[in-house]
This record gives structure tokens, C-alpha cells and sequence, in this order.
């Protein structure tokens, strides 16, 4: 299925990946998923939540650096080879991940 991603640009400092996750709980917005790419002065804070819209919103309105892209998600078997076989499916088809 299709998914809105929130992408957040954060300062690699102490307590701001706190204040991205304190806003979103004080708004009733549900984190489903999460990544973090970091470097020693930043990181790019990847996100689904139940309400990609209004999580947009609120962190732009909050001056934080936000964007939004559109990405597939998929059901994994909880298995060894599970992911192998989802992206063998992909690679048969062309698809890069």
C-alpha cells in the first residue's frame, strides 16, 4: 500500500529527536514507523504516523524543516527470509529499492 513518509531535518544535539516525539504524542499523532539517518551535526528523521497530514502541519508550524514523500509499504512474515522474499518479488519485477 501507498504511505505518506514525513522526513524531518533535526540538529544532532541532545533532546531535539525528544521534542519531535513530545509534539507529536501532545497532538494525538501516532508514530507507526521510524528511521534515523544521523551524522555528527544532523539527522534526517524519517517517520508514518497515523495522520501524515496533520503531523506536516504541526511541525512546519513548530519551524522545523519537514518534507513528505510517498513510499510502499508492505506486510513482512515474521520468518527467516521473510524480507528476502518480498524483495525477491521486487527485483523479479524490476523494481529498485
Amino acid at each position: 500500500m501507498k504511505l505518506q513518509q514525513i522526513s524531518v531535518f533535526i540538529e544532532n544535539q541532545s533532546g531535539r529527536l525528544h521534542e519531535v516525539t513530545k509534539l507529536l504524542g501532545e497532538n494525538s499523532i501516532n508514530i507507526r514507523a521510524l528511521s534515523l539517518a544521523d551524522t555528527s551535526d544532523f539527522g534526517i528523521l524519517r517517520l508514518i504516523v497515523n495522520t501524515p497530514e496533520k503531523a506536516y502541519d504541526l511541525l512546519k508550524t513548530n519551524e522545523f524543516t519537514v518534507g513528505r514523500t510517498e513510499v510502499l509499504a508492505v506486510v513482512v512474515s515474521d520468518q527467516p527470509g521473510g524480507l528476502a522474499a518480498i524483495l525477491g518479488c521486487l527485483d523479479e519485477n524490476s523494481i529498485n529499492v
